[in-house]
């Protein structure tokens, strides 16, 4: 689906939004941005481990955008996190880690949802339901059927609903789909790609309490619920049916 910028800005609702001027709150590169600061799109990052991090520098550094909320359930993720925008943009964002808090929050436009995969969906849904575009990273959904719901509430809502795919907008490999079209190595009639790696054990895990800075009920979410396993959080949940499609 084409969605122009103007089409995106024109379709997001926009509220006031209040700016003190002082020299102690701004440096130079944040002043500038105070120009057309209510045509901002103001963004929340939910998910700060592994590509939220990512997500949160590319978006706050984006011109005409603001990151109005952090949201995760990892507590630690935080501090470093809110550094990192305010750093970039001057500004401090909202944080909290209740996903259903953020889709409340009238100040926010967008989100760009880097949670587990289990919570694509779901995350991708609540936001357009709320008025919200996204941004999910892949997979976009845990299983064929909610990807089905993921087309359906867009068509319902109008949102914008982009999957991040990050090989399919690097420069090497829109250059190479150019010149494979162009003919640089004829016709084409058959392609294959594979990746291969090896990866080590991640060992068996055991059942230990939930640590103090993790809500665990939220991280699973809509999953079926299990107890907590020390080998879980943040990566090897990947190998595991309940999280991964």
């Amino acid at each position: 689906m084409k969605y122009s910028r103007r089409k995106f800005m024109k379709n997001t609702t926009f509220g006031s939004l209040g700016i003190t001027f002082s020299s102690a709150t701004f440096s130079a590169k944040s002043y500038s941005r105070i120009i057309g600061a209510n045509d901002r799109i103001r963004f929340a990052i939910i998910g700060l481990n592994g590509r939220g991090k990512a997500l949160l520098n590319a978006t706050a550094s984006a011109d005409n955008t603001a990151i109005s909320c952090l949201c995760d359930v990892d507590n630690r993720v935080f501090a470093d996190s809110v550094k990192i925008a305010k750093d970039i943009t001057g500004e401090t964002p909202n944080v909290m880690d209740d996903v259903r808090r953020v889709m409340e929050q009238g100040n926010v436009d967008a989100v760009a949802i880097a949670a587990p995969d289990h919570w694509h969906t779901p995350m991708a849904i609540l936001a357009a339901q709320a008025g919200k575009h996204v941004y999910v990273e892949k997979p976009a959904s845990h299983n064929p059927q909610e990807g089905e719901w993921l087309i359906d509430v867009q068509q319902k809502t109008g949102k914008v609903i982009q999957l991040g795919t990050q090989q399919r907008s690097a420069p090497t490999s829109i250059e190479a789909i150019h010149e494979i079209h162009h003919g640089i190595i004829g016709e084409v009639y058959l392609g294959k790609a594979w990746y291969s790696n090896r990866r080590g054990s991640i060992g068996t895990g055991q059942k230990v309490p939930v640590p103090d800075w993790l809500n665990w009920d939220l991280w699973q979410g809509p999953a079926p619920r299990r107890d907590y396993q020390d080998i879980w959080v943040h990566y090897n949940w990947h190998w595991f049916w309940e999280w991964e499609l």
